[in-house]
């Protein structure tokens, strides 16, 4: 989650804070309040420095320029701020030591990655859910480098190294690979995108390798890394889209898939597995769904006994009469649940566990309560 601190302080305020924070310190974070490093400007190993106390006026400017020119400009100058501290902290591992920096001088940013390779996505205080710039760093050879990247607007989630990309200072022929999951947020909720870049060792910048979006990746829901039993990288998603026929709030149960991806070299995710995920509500929604096409034998699947078929029947739940809607309230994986067809229609629905299978025990008409 993006932390952040609610109510923009006034310029000056800001700018006589973050001279604070870097003349008298926080020592124990070791952030800006540390002995302020040489500034040097972006492309440049320049050992140029500038007076000892010079760091907090510019964080100061630069915070200042947050609020009042947004991350367009501040952005940039943000960056270099940050990568002037880590060229002076170069024993110690890029994702931590830009945390505690960060943090320490006030920025809001999310940061993900390792030692050697990490993705910070820069982000306005005063509007933390709008646009937002993301950049990559990493170290190769002797050298801190770093790369803005597409993705303004999304949450920075993970980041990892896979495969060949998880030293990037390496030499070699092999390409080297990054990997990271950022999170969209739609009408409905938060949708995952994975995004891959690959590098060639002598190269300076990393080119886009692939990207699985909501299309690929099965909508809104969570998305994540995870190891594999061959010491490889999966990636796996768990999501929704919105089912046909059924009217769901963004806080309902909902038809989840989980989807599994392993990792290909050289620098890819190949789907293995798409599988729906058992739970009252998917058994009922398939069910419907069967009764609509007049599948018999695949509505039987979903009932504990094959006379509720002709239950349903009578209540001719095979032909549309509005959309069906779950009771508010109802968790995905309650074993009793009241759904609504229409605006007349209301159903008390019980169901059980078996085989792995969730199937539907007792189907009775109930009164529609005032929602």
């Amino acid at each position: 989650m993006r932390s952040v601190r609610r109510g923009p302080s006034p310029r000056a305020a800001t700018r006589a804070l973050a001279a604070l924070l870097v003349v008298a310190g926080l020592a124990a974070l070791g952030g800006c309040s540390r002995q302020p490093p040489k500034f040097i400007p972006r492309g440049a190993d320049s050992t140029a420095a500038v007076a000892a106390d010079s760091l907090g006026v510019l964080v100061g400017n630069t915070l200042d320029q947050w609020e009042s020119q947004g991350g367009t400009a501040a952005a940039p100058a943000t960056i270099r701020i940050l990568l002037d501290d880590l060229r002076h902290h170069a024993d110690e591992g890029l994702a931590e030591r830009a945390r505690t920096f960060l943090d320490s001088c006030g920025f809001s940013a999310e940061v993900a990655g390792t030692g050697m390779v990490t993705a910070v996505n820069f982000f306005a205080r005063s509007d933390p859910t709008g646009s937002s710039w993301p950049y990559l760093i990493w170290r190769q050879k002797d050298a801190l480098r770093h790369q803005a990247l597409e993705g303004s607007g999304m949450r920075l989630l993970d980041l990892t190294t896979p495969g060949a990309g998880a030293d990037t200072a390496a030499g070699g022929g092999e390409p080297l690979t990054v990997a990271a999951i950022f999170g969209r947020q739609g009408s409905r909720g938060q949708q995952p995108v994975a995004v891959v870049w690959r590098r060639a060792p002598s190269a300076n910048a990393w080119s886009l390798a692939q990207t699985l979006g909501p299309d690929s990746l099965g909508g809104v829901g969570v998305a994540d890394f995870v190891p594999q039993p061959d010491q490889g990288l999966g990636l796996e998603a768990r999501t929704y889209r919105s089912t046909s026929g059924f009217d769901e709030c963004p806080t309902c149960p909902h038809v989840f898939r989980t989807l599994r991806f392993a990792w290909q070299p050289p620098g890819g995710f190949a789907k293995v597995s798409d599988q729906a995920v058992a739970s009252p509500y998917y058994s009922f929604v398939q069910f419907i769904a069967a009764l609509t096409v007049g599948d018999d034998d695949m509505a039987g699947r979903f009932l504990a006994d094959r006379s509720l078929l002709q239950s349903a029947k009578d209540f001719d739940w095979g032909h549309a009469k509005g959309s069906w809607r779950v009771a508010p309230g109802s968790a995905e994986s309650a074993e009793e649940m009241t759904f609504f067809r229409g605006s007349r229609e209301a159903y008390k629905v019980r169901f059980a566990l078996r085989s792995g299978e969730w199937v539907i025990t007792d189907i009775q008409p109930t009164q529609r309560r005032v929602e």
